[in-house]
Parts: structure tokens; C-alpha cells; sequence
């Protein structure tokens, strides 16, 4: 048995990669992982198809027919038994040719709403749901915007950290630092909604805000608190995976305060579930999902816009801790579940 694992960017950037990996692995089965190289950066262990993101949508296009062109041929070189598939803009590229030489026999794995939202790619959609042994999606608030059909939730968690966190308790308290710390980590991509954040608590002593990741909108932040001489707001670039739950840890508050947009409305971030794991309430945004999850549960703040995000955040504080990190508890506790049968899903995939 050998299995193509398919995912249209680098590896680095797609941390879902290994939550497949870590099933595989522990049933010994052989696989590879045929990535696109966008960004330049050589990566061990995959097969790469290297050509930089282009913007302009005519050459996007064409960017990934090539990518459609390349994994044809790695496919057929490479004999693959059954496929696993990331995202539909992938999908929908190859979506005749799995038809054709893998019905049934990949699972197609859904993370963001993108093209498959346009009329005229609907029908290559929909075929490449209906060819898959199973679809797979990242958060309960893709169904909205989905055909009807039976979908499997994968969340984007390390199951392992998962595990550990439910029922961990140490001797955190709300209210016992003298400077509330609000982290923002991972891809910085939109501005608008950060620059809320960032305006809203500028110079006020009693908060730091921190950005940690790379993206367009670091650089025009960075550049904003340097022009209204922001002082309060530190910017670290790059940084390693295993390096991130160190910066999680130091923080008070994860900033998931996103724009809405429908995108965005319906997605479950990395962040969302760093929070839950190393109990860091969420800022997130009001009528959203992550929202939702915030105002259910009680692990958070939902907000409309920041206007009063000092007053909501210091009030948050005022809860017992531990209640709080029950709630987080009872969270994960049913995403746990949900990756139980997606698990149970992918063993009788590969062994079938």
C-alpha cells in the first residue's frame, strides 16, 4: 500500500499534513507528500512542484493547471493505491482525472471556502465530492456554504496536546498580571481587523501586544505603530513550530479578531484551538463561528468591533480560572469525539 498525500503550498504551511501523517505512520503504511513549492523554500521529504504564487488571476489560473499537469504525472510515476487531496482548488483541478483513475479510492480534505464558491467551477466540485470515499472539512461553519452532503470534521489540533491539556490544572490565576499581554501568532494577513486592536489599546500601560508570524499586513502594522509612535506593540517575524507554544504561554489573551467576511465567518483557526489547549481566552469576532463557540462556552470575548475591547477584556479577568478552564475542557472534550470517528474513518480507508 502507498498513499499520495496531496496539498497545494509548502508544508510548512500546512500543519493539517500531519494529522494524516500520524495515523499513517502508526499503521506503517508508505507514503508521499507532493507539495507546491511557492515560496522558495526546498523542504525534505516531499516531492515539489516549484513555481512561485502568482497574483494575477489569468497566471494564477495557469499556475495551477501546471500544479494539475505535475501531479498527473507524479501520480502515474509513482503508482499510487489511494490518494488523500487538500483543498478543492486542488481538487477541482484534477477532478476528471480522479474520476476516471481513483474513484473511490481518495479522501478529498476541505480547509478554506475558495473557488468551489464561483458558478462556473460547481459541476468539477461536486463531482470531486462524489467520487471521494469520504469529505473531510475544518470546521462545523463550511456546512453553510457546502452542498448537502456528509461531511467529516478534522479539526486542526495535535491530538496529542489535546489529550494533555483536558484536566491539567496549575496554579494559574485571572488577574494576577501586572501587564495584560494580547498575542497575535501565526499568518498576520489582515490588517483591518488588527489595526482595531492595535489602535484601540495603543500606549495603555496596562496592556502589550505582541505579533508573532509573518504576512503583508506585519509589515504595514509595523509600520503604523512607527508612525503614530505606538509603544506598547513588539513584532517578531519567522519563527519555528516548536517554538510556538513558548509564545502562546507568555501570553494573556489570543487576538482572533478577524474581519467578516464569509471566509473568515465560517473558518476554526490555528489560534482558536491554541487558545482552548493552553487555556489563553480568544478575542474573536461576534456572529461568527469561532464567535459562537466563544459566547457558548464562555471562553472568551466576542466582539462586534473594539471600540470597547479594554472594559470587555479586564471583565473577562474577573472570572474564577479554573471554571474557565473547565469550559475549555468540555470544548475539547466534543472535538475529541468528532476526531474519533475521522480517525475511525481513515484506519478503515487505508486498511480496506
Amino acid at each position: 500500500m502507498k498513499i499520495g498525500i496531496i496539498t497545494p503550498a509548502n508544508l510548512w504551511n500546512c500543519p493539517y499534513v500531519d494529522i494524516y501523517r500520524r495515523i499513517l505512520d502508526k499503521e506503517h503504511i508508505q507514503y508521499d507528500i507532493i507539495t507546491w513549492c511557492r515560496d522558495g523554500i526546498d523542504e525534505e521529504g516531499c516531492i515539489q512542484f516549484k513555481s512561485q504564487k502568482i497574483g494575477n488571476p489569468i497566471q494564477k489560473f495557469l499556475s495551477y493547471f501546471a500544479f494539475a499537469s505535475f501531479l498527473r504525472k507524479t501520480i502515474r510515476a509513482n503508482r499510487y493505491d489511494k490518494l488523500i487531496v487538500f483543498t478543492p482548488q486542488t481538487g477541482i483541478f484534477i477532478s476528471s482525472f480522479l474520476e476516471k483513475y481513483y474513484k473511490h479510492k481518495y479522501i478529498f480534505d476541505y480547509r478554506d471556502l475558495s473557488i468551489e464558491q464561483k458558478w462556473y467551477f460547481k459541476r468539477p466540485f461536486l463531482r470531486l465530492l462524489d467520487n471521494s470515499v469520504a469529505n473531510v472539512i475544518s470546521s462545523p461553519g463550511f456546512k453553510r456554504c457546502l452542498p448537502k452532503r456528509d461531511y467529516l470534521l478534522s479539526h486542526n489540533f495535535d491530538i496529542n496536546a489535546v489529550k494533555n491539556a483536558i484536566g491539567k490544572r496549575d496554579d494559574t490565576q485571572f488577574g494576577t498580571e501586572d501587564i495584560i499581554d494580547v498575542l497575535t501568532i501565526g499568518g498576520i494577513r489582515d490588517y483591518s481587523s488588527n489595526v482595531q486592536v492595535l489602535d484601540a489599546l495603543a500606549n495603555n500601560a496596562r496592556f502589550n501586544i505582541r505579533f508573532v508570524g509573518k504576512g503583508g499586513a506585519a509589515v504595514l502594522l509595523e509600520e503604523h505603530s512607527k508612525q503614530h509612535q505606538i509603544k506598547n506593540v513588539s513584532f517578531v517575524g519567522f519563527y519555528r513550530k516548536p517554538e510556538e507554544a513558548e509564545y502562546v504561554r507568555q501570553s494573556t489573551f489570543m487576538n482572533i479578531f478577524y474581519p467578516r467576511i464569509i471566509t473568515h465567518d465560517t473558518a476554526l483557526s490555528n489560534r482558536f484551538y491554541n487558545s482552548l489547549i493552553y487555556r489563553k481566552p480568544m478575542i474573536v469576532t461576534k456572529d461568527t463561528c469561532q464567535g459562537d463557540y466563544a459566547e457558548k462556552y464562555n471562553v472568551g470575548v466576542a466582539l462586534k468591533d473594539c471600540s470597547n475591547i479594554e472594559s470587555e477584556l479586564i471583565s473577562f479577568m474577573n472570572q474564577d480560572y479554573n471554571s474557565y478552564a473547565e469550559r475549555c475542557d468540555q470544548l475539547l472534550e466534543g472535538f475529541l469525539k468528532d476526531h474519533e470517528l475521522f480517525e475511525k474513518t481513515v484506519l478503515s480507508f487505508i486498511r480496506s
